[in-house]
């Protein structure tokens, strides 16, 4: 249960940090290949620091970003709750 309260707060950290000085964006395709690259480099580096095979770790932060991005703009990613994300992390359903 530890390591999933620190992906959650890591995901936070790094959603704050993608959004900063973002203008409000709806859906996917509005957010640039910058913006998902620093996303899921960030992601990774979380992610193999807490000891993630790097497979599940690229396989966890991809989904975690296209669930993310589907549904909010950077801007509003850095603002969901722990709640929000939990719903994304099971809509990604991984059990490693």
């Amino acid at each position: 249960m530890k390591i999933f309260n620190l992906i959650f707060a890591s995901l936070i950290l790094v959603s704050i940090t993608v959004a900063c000085n973002q203008s409000a964006k709806t859906n996917e395709s509005l957010w640039s290949e910058e913006q998902k690259s620093e996303w899921t480099n960030k992601c990774m580096k979380f992610m193999e620091s807490n000891g993630t095979e790097e497979r599940n770790a690229t396989d966890f932060c991809d989904c975690m970003l296209k669930k993310t991005s589907e549904k909010y703009s950077p801007e509003q990613a850095a603002s969901i709750t722990a709640e929000e994300e939990r719903k994304l992390w099971e809509s990604c359903d991984y059990t490693w």
